[in-house]
């Protein structure tokens, strides 16, 4: 495999997870995970983050063109690989959490504004771009209680980005009293929220994900920490989601789930939730967010095994 493969595979699963493939590219994604084994358990993994059980139905003949794939309710262990009449049929599967422990949740009942700071030196505060708390705005009802966060605006406070077309805020999590739990890598930490959007122009197109860095106690509270590109270059390990596409319809929440496993020396956690703008046209501003919501953030560990690489 190369690197253009690879690029391509992850261009074509990230439109596959959000139901954006074209007939074409529908029948190129069956191709390929039909050849190729590495591609198979890379999309495992992707399926995996969205803790679902996928199946690809890959028929072989001159049916080809008719892939389809649907989520099941129930989820069962390990990889399955059947041969039934002219059909392969991929089953991936998420393996269990196991016993599962909630590290941090917030439905933003509170009432503690968020800092506009950048991000965070301390734990246990929101911080990043200009955000707010509300209540229920232009039809958007918080997903759980009275609260939600309303995303602002691309930049913070003495820090204008006026190129900016995301909107970010983060929250740092402590997880030394849980270090013996991934001392060995075993340990998995999940992070789930969900957003919302008003209706926005047919031309304009929003997208959501969610980001966890591991990080120790060196870099923690270090001004550095601001700087572009600093975390995902100095950090022990980060993951970021799949983008959520938004749609158009208040009455609906979006969730975005993220997964990264823990490396040993990991000491803190840090939490980021993003808003993008991802409209082509030059002439609409990039950097306001003023109709796009977060609410119900969760964050817990489990452990589960590594995959075994023949």
């Amino acid at each position: 495999m190369n690197r253009v493969d690879q690029s391509e595979w992850h261009r074509l699963f990230n439109a596959a997870l959000n139901d954006q493939l074209s007939e074409t590219e529908k029948l190129e994604l069956a191709v390929v995970l039909k050849s190729s084994a590495e591609a198979r358990q890379l999309w495992y993994l992707y399926n995996d983050n969205e803790c679902s059980l996928v199946e690809i139905k890959i028929p072989v003949k001159r049916e080809l063109s008719r892939f389809t794939w649907k989520p099941l309710a129930a989820a069962i262990t390990g990889v399955v690989l059947g041969m039934f009449c002219a059909s392969i049929v991929f089953a991936y599967v998420s393996t269990s959490l196991g016993k599962v422990g909630t590290l941090f949740e917030d439905n933003f009942e509170s009432g503690l504004a968020p800092l506009v700071t950048g991000v965070p030196f301390e734990v246990g505060v929101w911080s990043g771009d200009y955000s707010e708390l509300v209540a229920e705005q232009q039809g958007v009802k918080p997903a759980m209680g009275t609260k939600m966060l309303r995303f602002l605006r691309g930049d913070y406070q003495g820090k204008s980005i006026p190129s900016s077309h995301s909107s970010d805020v983060f929250q740092m999590v402590d997880v030394r009293p849980y270090r013996s739990q991934f001392a060995d890598g075993g340990s998995v930490v999940q992070l789930t929220a969900v957003f919302n959007a008003v209706s926005f122009l047919a031309d304009e197109n929003f997208s959501a994900t969610l980001t966890i860095f591991a990080l120790d106690a060196s870099l923690v509270g270090k001004e550095m920490m601001k700087a572009e590109k600093v975390l995902s270059t100095e950090s022990l390990a980060f993951s970021r989601s799949s983008k959520v596409m938004m749609d158009r319809d208040p009455a609906t929440w979006q969730k975005v789930s993220n997964e990264l496993r823990l490396p040993p020396g990991t000491e803190y956690l840090l939490l980021r939730m993003g808003m993008s703008n991802d409209t082509k046209s030059p002439d609409i501003r990039r950097d306001s967010f003023a109709g796009h919501f977060a609410d119900k953030v969760q964050l817990v560990i489990g452990r589960r095994p590594e995959i075994t690489v023949p």
